[in-house]
């Protein structure tokens, strides 16, 4: 059991003390003296008076285009200053960097139009020749014999047709 009064040690000079009222006060005036100083030589930019306001010293001007696909880019109030719109254009960045050290990327994207010709439908003119063209391959046994049955399957409407018509018409009938 401890038995006794407490005391109090005095303090050595300038540890833990905020020091007299005077010293709080020279202090509090060398530190806006070294803010005035500081904020007279800094130079403001001339193409924009207004830009270091309250929020503090102005920034880089960011991106405005990401450099992957082009999209906007939305710089934040703080942090490094943006070059992609997102983590996927970041990576797809890094990922072509990457392939053009080992000698490995694309040089250059070039789009292009491609034209399809498309098979017109064959008018009143062209079915002779094209039926011609059908003959001359059944000739010169260009066509299969495993075709010939979907070939006749086909063929019997277009008779069947030729030679309702040619009664009425009057012309050529075939048999």
């Amino acid at each position: 059991m401890v038995t006794g009064s407490l005391e109090t040690c005095p303090e050595p000079d300038g540890m833990g003390t905020s020091g007299s009222p005077d010293d709080r006060s020279r202090r509090r005036d060398r530190e806006r003296q070294r803010r005035q100083q500081a904020q007279r030589t800094t130079p403001k930019s001339p193409s924009d008076p207004g830009a270091a306001d309250v929020h503090g010293p102005e920034r880089r001007t960011a991106a405005t285009a990401c450099g992957w696909c082009g999209g906007p880019i939305t710089p934040g109030s703080r942090g490094p200053i943006p070059k992609w719109c997102s983590a996927t254009c970041r990576h797809r960045a890094w990922e072509q960097a990457r392939a053009a050290a080992s000698g490995r990327s694309a040089v250059k994207l070039v789009e292009r139009r491609v034209e399809v010709q498309v098979p017109l439908v064959p008018s009143r003119r062209d079915w002779p020749r094209l039926l011609g063209e059908l003959a001359d391959q059944l000739n010169d046994g260009r066509v299969y014999d495993r075709d010939l049955p979907a070939l006749a399957r086909a063929l019997q409407p277009v008779l069947e047709a030729y030679r309702r018509r040619a009664r009425l018409t009057g012309a050529f009938d075939v048999r």
